[in-house]
């Protein structure tokens, strides 16, 4: 019963009947199966399906809440006995593509210098969407994370400021490489106010790389105001409008005290991220 519980809370993690089986390496009807097997023993249904996917019962809740975290460390545990057998251990790593080719780039290094028995898989992307959907031994995320499902660990914060090229002829063009859900109705409002005309663009660095260009004043953080070249010929625009700083979460599952390797990762980026003022808060100087 104990495995049949266990894939019941990866079900519930992921709320995914073909993606818990995908996930698990199981064909689609054995999960099924043994999810109805586990209800028959328990007498009561944990689960029904419904147009946006699985939704646990009363029941199955309570399952979840009382024995998740217990039974995800266990197997955490098992697993991690498993792999000191084994010559090799796989580790899979989320974390936004802009900083970790750049500001993190130091830690990514020292750790899979560090740690050679590793392989490595890293995925530069910051969405959250589906998180609980994603294999992952430590995810590293800018902004506020509102999955409680996951265990959490806030490691440094980005400014964002306006920064425009000083002989740029287009300021009153706004390059925002943010989306609708990731600024407040109120900012989005009053930079409609200040700017002619906005250019939307979902990638951060291509962002900077506009504002390098000349194109406009662009709503960048520091860790992309840091990467600019030449950074005396931009200046920072002072609209008196109150811009959000973004915290930088580290983000592990199955146990409250992440694996050694994990655990490794993270002092490492920590580390890297107390020498770096633009991931610190700070508002970086142009002057040089």
């Amino acid at each position: 019963m104990l495995n049949d519980i266990y894939l019941f809370i990866e079900l519930a993690r992921r709320k995914s009947m073909s993606q818990t089986a995908k996930d698990l390496n199981l064909n689609l009807s054995t999960l099924s199966r043994r999810i109805q097997t586990l209800e028959e023993k328990l007498g009561t249904p944990l689960l029904q399906r419904s147009a946006r996917g699985i939704v646990l019962s009363a029941a199955g809740q309570h399952i979840y809440d009382s024995l998740a975290e217990n039974v995800l460390s266990l197997s955490s545990q098992v697993n991690q006995v498993i792999n000191k057998q084994n010559t090799v251990e796989e580790f899979y790593l989320l974390c936004p593509q802009n900083i970790i080719s750049g500001p993190l780039i130091p830690a990514i290094t020292a750790f899979q210098t560090t740690q050679k028995h590793l392989n490595l898989h890293i995925y530069p992307s910051n969405m959250n969407s589906q998180l609980s959907q994603q294999r992952f031994n430590l995810a590293i995320r800018v902004g506020e994370q509102h999955d409680s499902s996951f265990y959490q660990k806030r490691l440094g914060t980005i400014a964002t400021a306006l920064v425009v090229k000083k002989q740029s002829e287009s300021k009153n063009r706004l390059i925002l490489p943010y989306t609708n859900k990731q600024l407040s109705p109120a900012l989005i409002s009053d930079l409609k106010n200040c700017f002619e005309n906005i250019t939307y663009c979902y990638d951060i660095t291509i962002a900077r790389q506009l504002v390098q260009s000349g194109v406009g004043t662009g709503l960048l953080p520091m860790s992309e105001i840091a990467s600019l070249t030449s950074k005396h010929q931009f200046e920072y625009v002072d609209l008196n409008i109150t811009l959000p700083s973004r915290p930088i979460y580290a983000l592990w599952s199955h146990s409250r005290t992440p694996s050694s390797s994990t655990n490794t990762l993270i002092e490492l980026i920590q580390d890297c991220i107390a020498t770096q003022p633009s991931l610190q808060g700070q508002i970086i100087t142009l002057s040089n």
